[in-house]
């Protein structure tokens, strides 16, 4: 996966079907822990509610994928949510949804829309970002270089995080992984090789 969508804010919902109350959160996750941890701090707040369901989506390749009902009738809550993610096309992100009973029941098809409606619309209101498989560098570089290896970072729409004067000149910067090996080969050819270029990681960001 060279892109992906990643929740920068969290969205909220509330949707009410017979006196059902539907509470939806959209929350980024770093990890399977902090899921649970979402899910527990929710289950806490709202300790009243007859259920809380979520799902969970982790990783960029092949992620951890899992989901619960709590209680509701099997295939009715938790998977619904599921899929509202993976349609999403967002990642490691966790969906919870709290359900008070109104005292009517709803049916399994009611249960399914209802709680595709609130991870939905939790999901669309969350603040979002589009990110890329980057490649993170340290290139070091004569002072006379400088503004040549600076003008081709920016070229390739890299983005420089800090610079180190010294001796000589560091640039901690990233790129996407796209145009890490063209900007790489372009720095090589204009520094006459003087430059000393060190890949620290890639990752998703």
């Amino acid at each position: 996966m060279e892109e992906g969508i990643r929740i920068i804010e969290n969205g909220t919902s509330e949707v009410v079907i017979k006196k059902s109350r539907f509470l939806g959160t959209a929350a980024n996750i770093e990890s399977e822990e902090e899921a649970r941890a979402i899910v527990t701090a929710i289950r806490k707040e709202h300790y009243s509610a007859r259920h809380v369901c979520y799902a969970y989506s982790y990783g960029e390749t092949n992620p951890a994928l899992k989901f619960s009902d709590d209680g509701e009738p099997g295939g009715t809550a938790g998977k619904p949510i599921l899929d509202v993610i993976t349609n999403s096309g967002i990642s490691n992100v966790v969906v919870v949804v709290v359900r008070y009973f109104g005292g009517v029941l709803l049916g399994t098809g009611g249960l399914v829309r209802a709680y595709t409606q609130a991870a939905q619309e939790a999901v669309n209101v969350a603040g979002k970002k589009t990110i890329c498989l980057s490649c993170i560098y340290d290139i070091t570089v004569d002072y006379g270089d400088f503004d040549k290896v600076k003008y081709l970072i920016e070229s390739v729409e890299g983005t420089t995080y800090t610079v180190d004067y010294s001796d000589k000149v560091m640039i901690h910067l990233t790129v996407p992984e796209k145009s890490a090996e063209t900007l790489t080969g372009q720095i090589t050819e204009k520094t006459a090789g003087r430059s000393e270029i060190q890949l620290l990681e890639t990752k998703m960001q």
